[in-house]
């Protein structure tokens, strides 16, 4: 059996509007650099919630250095 899990995952900003989240896909990846430093989202002004990119979990905040649910381990694209 192989494991095909990343060794190595980030956290990723998000907002819960679909419509906001394809907006955000259609970002160029300058504006999506940009967007990581984000609390609020710019399309429909939630409050973006934080996840893991390996296992689409929520979490509290960006000082994790490991996923508290699928146990990856984070790289530090958010801590810059």
């Amino acid at each position: 059996m192989t494991d095909t899990t990343p060794k190595i995952s980030s956290i990723e900003k998000v907002c819960h509007d679909n419509e906001c989240g394809e907006k955000i896909a259609a970002l160029s990846p300058e504006q999506r650099e940009l967007f990581k430093r984000f609390t609020f989202c710019p399309y429909c002004a939630a409050e973006l919630i934080l996840i893991c990119e390996n296992c689409r979990e929520q979490l509290n905040g960006t000082d994790f250095r490991y996923c508290p649910w699928c146990g990856v381990k984070f790289d530090s694209s958010l801590d810059e």
